[in-house]
């Protein structure tokens, strides 16, 4: 006659919850992240070009629009606020422009006056690093 109970084994489980959580807040943090930098990009038809394709990352990313307005960071400024963010941007980089990487994206059925304009400023204020976003066509 046995009185003992009978012994359990008991397997040892992983709890996986941690690690759900972890995932999802990446998750998040990741799309934020593309959200952010999708919002330095107006929506412009730009000049098509085989072969090159529009800047992923930048510094600064100036949108010159159809009516020739400049925006930056979702804000309509003129040529005088652009070199005090230009000026910041290079002062941030510890006062060498050659760090400061500038992407203009202008509309391809605008003039080029205002684009013209920008980069005189920026070549005035040292900015060596200019390129023009282009869209690749498919």
């Amino acid at each position: 006659m046995k009185l003992s109970k009978p012994k359990s084994r008991h397997v040892p489980e992983m709890d996986l919850t941690p690690m759900i959580d972890i995932v999802f807040m990446l998750l998040i943090f990741i799309i934020t992240v593309m959200r952010v930098s999708e919002a330095n990009r107006e929506p412009l038809d730009l000049p098509e070009l085989v072969g090159e394709k529009e800047q992923s990352t930048t510094a600064v990313v100036v949108n010159i629009m159809l009516d020739g307005s400049i925006i930056v960071s979702n804000n309509q400024i003129d040529l005088g606020d652009l070199a005090i963010i230009i000026s910041n941007e290079i002062i941030k980089m510890e006062n060498d422009p050659d760090r400061v990487q500038v992407v203009i994206r202008g509309d391809t059925n605008g003039t080029c006056k205002t684009e013209n304009d920008v980069i005189k400023q920026l070549a005035q204020l040292g900015i060596s690093r200019v390129r023009l976003a282009v869209h690749v066509p498919e």
